[in-house]
């Protein structure tokens, strides 16, 4: 009964002591945000004027450390597309068809920090993106994170992927307390469970689904015979074909999980890394060309995509030379490793039904070398030579780039002309990416500018790399964004 009768007071003394003992605790919480409004709008420039897309997206980020070993971190943007979209009666009734919407997250994971009274050893665990190399956007070493390469103007953003990461970076140098020839020693162990694909452009569609720009990619005697007997029923016999690309995601199995390591360190003035990845290719390649000629003089075809088992040995290394005011030099070089690859083209009635190597077992190489400059206070330059473009696979594929731009800086940073340009080297195509970015206030800014196709001077041309279709139309944009 005395137990009884006490019972609320030790409740509310127990809840107090709690509230009174957490608020000092949560007095202690880091938080740090931020926040950004983009809105985006672009038009086609060719004949047609037609909108490539109106989006605006509503971006948050926030990162928390409760004490000194666990902190959390997410980012979270919702993208409102604009883009109606019904098709029948039921997507007029559907607010999500007429007014279509998507989320999208580059990180939402847990750090462990000092994990074990180690100092400097740090677990994270959820999604992340994680991103190697020293290079400007392209990192042919970098592969934990597929690429998102759907939209041009934000070339270098990859998909957040789920992982594990275990990253050691112990405070020792080598040398003298001031001037070390050995510091920042950093090695970093990541585990993937599932493989994801890159995003690709509509525009990519057409390598699969259209003969011409297909006959621009075929590239072994099997697709080139499909190409040319394809061509002679069309024109002569009047048959048409209809082409369906089919995805075929590894199994999810510990077998197929990714994992990658790397080492690094300051040595001597210059930044040193050497990785190592077990996974796959994040880009498709026509594993299967399957034809069902039940139809006849219509034809059905199955593409099946799949996506190469890849080991990839990388090294990167960067510096900057104070000597000749501040010139930064980065390389990054990645052998990749594969095993055969075959491909099968069953099209009995179209006369090509055969198994062939695509590629034997063997390795290529991917790499980049560049450098930039701040010249004056107003006047950025960045160059860089690409062997192996983000998309290009085995060793005959590979092209030979440059990526040529710079930023011009007027008014105290409140306006800024940049201009990057991509050249190929081989065929002659390019790609130029002009903007104006006007920045009157802090917190907003204004960009107009295009994104041109060479296509846009000389016409389309199956066979090249940016006069391709495939690589997509040329457009104009505008796009205003508020951030704090």
């Amino acid at each position: 009964m005395t137990l009884t009768r006490w019972a609320p007071a030790v409740v509310a003394f127990t809840a107090s002591a709690l509230v009174s003992w957490a608020a000092p605790a949560r007095a202690e919480v880091e938080l740090d945000w931020r926040g950004m409004l983009t809105s985006d709008l672009r038009l086609y420039v060719d004949d047609s004027l037609a909108f490539e897309r109106s989006e605006t997206t509503a971006y948050a980020k926030l990162f928390a450390r409760l004490d000194p070993h666990v902190s959390f971190q997410g980012e979270l943007a919702m993208v409102f597309t604009d883009y109606a979209n019904p098709q029948d009666f039921a997507g007029l009734v559907d607010r999500t068809r007429l007014d279509p919407y998507r989320f999208e997250s580059d990180s939402l994971f847990v750090q462990l920090t000092d994990l074990g009274g180690a100092e400097g050893l740090d677990l994270r665990v959820g999604r992340q993106s994680i991103i190697w190399g020293t290079a400007d956007r392209f990192h042919p070493t970098s592969n934990l994170n597929p690429l998102d390469v759907e939209d041009p103007i934000a070339f270098g953003r990859v998909i957040a992927n789920e992982m594990v990461s275990l990253a050691f970076r112990p405070d020792w140098t080598a040398g003298d307390e001031d001037e070390p020839w050995l510091d920042e020693l950093a090695l970093e162990a990541v585990f993937v469970p599932f493989f994801k694909p890159a995003q690709l452009p509509r525009s990519a569609g057409l390598a699969f689904t259209d003969r011409r720009v297909f006959a621009g990619r075929a590239n072994t005697p099997l697709t080139h015979d499909l190409v040319a007997r394809q061509a002679t029923l069309e024109d002569d016999s009047g048959w048409d074909f209809s082409y369906t690309p089919r995805v075929q995601l590894p199994d999810r199995t510990l077998d197929n999980s990714m994992f990658a390591a790397r080492i690094g360190a300051r040595l001597a003035e210059v930044d040193l890394h050497v990785s190592y990845f077990r996974g796959f290719y994040a880009f498709p390649r026509a594993e299967k060309i399957l034809a069902n000629t039940d139809a006849i003089p219509h034809v059905d075809a199955d593409i099946v995509l799949s996506y190469p088992r890849v080991q990839v040995l990388g090294f990167d290394a960067a510096t900057s030379l104070d000597f000749l005011g501040g010139l930064g030099l980065w390389t990054e070089v990645a052998v990749n490793f594969h095993d055969d690859l075959y491909r099968l083209v069953s099209t009995a009635a179209v006369g090509v039904d055969d198994l062939e190597i695509e590629y034997e077992k063997g390795h290529f190489v991917k790499a980049v070398v560049g450098m930039d400059y701040t010249v004056t206070e107003w006047l950025y330059l960045n160059v860089q030579y690409l062997h192996g473009f983000v998309d290009e696979f085995g060793a005959r594929e590979l092209g030979n780039y440059v990526v040529a731009g710079g930023d011009f800086k007027i008014d105290h940073d409140r306006i800024l002309l940049r201009f990057f340009n991509i050249f190929d080297l081989d065929d002659g195509t390019y790609v130029l990416f002009p903007q104006l970015v006007v920045k009157p206030w802090g917190w907003g800014e204004l960009s107009l500018g295009s994104f041109v196709y060479s296509s846009s001077f000389n016409g389309f041309d199956e066979t090249t790399k940016f006069e391709s279709r495939a690589a997509g139309k040329s457009s104009v944009f505008l796009m205003a964004r508020a951030s704090l």
